[in-house]
């Protein structure tokens, strides 16, 4: 079932990555990724450990459309992918998926998370399963995730951020799943293959598709941010990998067209439901809404960066808020009653 492995990631056989998902049955099947599918899965009693161990499993599905169109090597894909997450760099990061081992065969090309997933980001949202509160503590953490990276040596890029890249756990802390087109670092630059692959058509960054699409800077990162902020505070359904095959386009299904169309200065897009919600300010929609239209500029140079937008996120009154661990007046009142 699985190969020796000292310290490093533990290599699966094909069959136990079958083992892992009941041989990848559809209702284990959580969602869609660009490359490929994610699974629930469990890990039974004395494989690695002496209880059952839920898991996350991705496997890289070569029906994709994405990889289909070109001459791209998955095996690769998946090394790389363990090369990342195995650096001591980065490999704490609470908002990175844990690796536990992966599976290189010609059968099955996959990896697994030591995480019990709730559901990506991309299902939530469509269930609109998510409080303010869950809303803004993701997009912070996300961003902060962001921040960690491109504040590297030499920064590492997730080039294709999106809503069914992130997975919550139980928690509703989201972990960044999906690999494929990260650069920087140890990965290196970007080859000419993989720029040839297309990006989730919901998060593509204008500016670069108008120009030749291939540029790496983090001003595309913050674009895909703005996408996810913009969605998650508006209820407006993502677009891009519900399945495998490409979408058709219908640009009033873009978060990105639709807030453009709907925003003027100082208003909110914050849903209406959202706005009855504990720990909703007036002012906090306003702000947190011009944020999402920053990040969306079509001029890269006028999107804000990683570290401003961790900053705006940290200044909204509702983390302010719960930040504070002094007694409101109420409970103060409440407490002099007790003395007395």
């Amino acid at each position: 079932m699985m190969g020796s492995s000292s310290d490093g990631p533990i290599v699966f056989s094909s069959d136990g990555m079958k083992s892992f998902t009941d041989n990848f049955n559809e209702k284990n099947l959580m969602g869609f990724t660009q490359f490929g599918k994610l699974y629930r899965g469990k890990i039974k009693p004395g494989i690695i450990c002496t209880q059952s161990l839920d898991i996350t499993v991705k496997i890289w599905d070569e029906k994709a459309d994405c990889i289909t169109s070109v001459d791209y090597d998955q095996y690769w894909m998946v090394k790389e992918e363990v090369q990342f997450l195995t650096n001591p760099s980065v490999n704490r990061h609470p908002n990175l998926v844990k690796l536990i081992g992966y599976c290189c065969e010609k059968e099955v090309r996959g990896v697994v998370y030591e995480l019990n997933p709730k559901d990506t980001l991309h299902n939530l949202t469509l269930a609109d399963d998510l409080s303010w509160i869950q809303r803004v503590n993701i997009i912070l953490q996300l961003a902060g995730l962001l921040e960690f990276l491109h504040n590297q040596d030499k920064p590492y890029l997730v080039l294709d951020i999106n809503a069914s890249h992130i997975i919550l756990d139980w928690d509703c802390r989201p972990k960044l799943c999906d690999f494929g087109f990260i650069s920087g670092r140890i990965i290196g630059e970007m080859n000419t293959p993989k720029k040839q692959i297309p990006i989730s058509i919901g998060y593509m960054d204008p500016s670069f598709a108008a120009k030749d699409g291939y540029r790496q800077t983090s001003s595309r990162v913050v674009f895909g941010l703005g996408v996810i902020l913009l969605g998650l505070i508006s209820k407006r359904p993502f677009e891009g990998v519900e399945k495998l095959e490409t979408p058709k386009l219908i640009l009033e299904n873009l978060v990105q067209y639709w807030a453009k169309m709907e925003y003027r200065p100082n208003c909110s897009l914050v849903h209406r439901s959202l706005q009855e919600d504990w720990g909703y300010h007036v002012q906090d929609g306003a702000a947190i809404t011009e944020l999402g239209m920053r990040c969306i500029e079509f001029l890269a140079p006028n999107r804000p960066s990683m570290n401003q937008i961790v900053q705006s996120l940290q200044n909204l009154m509702v983390l302010q808020r719960l930040g504070d661990k002094r007694p409101n007046k109420r409970e103060k009142k409440f407490h002099e009653t007790l003395l007395v």
